[in-house]
């Protein structure tokens, strides 16, 4: 896959947007008390201004708006949330500014790793 340097300023547009995140990923689960809802919307908060400079600089004229895949690799270092938990939490996230809605997420490729330190990449694809 061309990378965005490669493709800037072509005849080409991007078909795809990658960015990475440090710290925990936001998960569907409803928060079980008010401290881990502040956490949620920070986790939340912290993706989606992630997404937005990465998705400004690569599609630049909105959200992708056709069938998308979405990859996601997380490195944990603790906790225990599952992956449809992690996935939701990551697709919720980015509607509105990777896609306009996540029912567009046609593929997803999920993938763990242990890590000293929490971060998760994320890659969104035009179908």
């Amino acid at each position: 896959m061309p990378t965005y340097e490669e493709i800037k300023g072509s005849e080409y547009k991007v078909r795809y947007v990658a960015f990475e995140v440090a710290g925990s990923p936001p998960y569907k689960q409803a928060p079980a008390d008010a401290n881990e809802a502040a956490n949620q919307r920070q986790r939340r908060e912290l993706l989606q201004q992630e997404a937005r400079k990465a998705a400004a600089e690569a599609i630049g004229e909105g959200p992708i708006t056709g069938p998308a895949s979405l990859s996601i690799t997380y490195r944990r270092a603790r906790g225990r949330a599952d992956a449809g938990n992690i996935i939701g939490g990551i697709l919720d996230g980015l509607e509105g500014i990777a896609y306009v809605n996540d029912y567009q997420v046609k593929e997803v490729h999920y993938a763990e790793e242990s890590a000293k330190q929490e971060s998760y990449s994320v890659t969104v694809s035009l179908l």
